[in-house]
């Protein structure tokens, strides 16, 4: 995994997206210290999409076998909105 600072991101950002566009992780430091990492859209997909099928495979199960113990369709609909609400807790601060 290559590593640069947000500073030279900033300055260079077409080379660096360009590395990862080509399969290379990128991890991104602010005063030497990681604070996130970029990827590939393709591997950002194969690794952030999953939820959808599982739920999606989840629903089919149910309506297979409706007479099964398993999750309401209240609880699946919250656990479903808790994987796509977005973390409030983190800010961006940009150096």
């Amino acid at each position: 995994m290559s590593e640069a600072a947000i500073s030279t991101l900033k300055n260079h950002l077409p080379e660096w997206v360009h590395l990862a566009e080509t399969g290379q992780d990128i991890q991104i430091t602010r005063h030497g210290k990681p604070v996130a990492v970029m990827i590939s859209l393709e591997k950002y997909q194969r690794a952030f999409t999953g939820g959808a099928s599982i739920i999606s495979a989840f629903q089919r199960w149910r309506e297979q076998y409706p007479d099964a113990q398993g999750f309401t369709d209240a609880e699946q609909a919250q656990m479903h909105q808790r994987t796509r609400e977005p973390y409030p807790e983190t800010a961006s601060v940009w150096d």
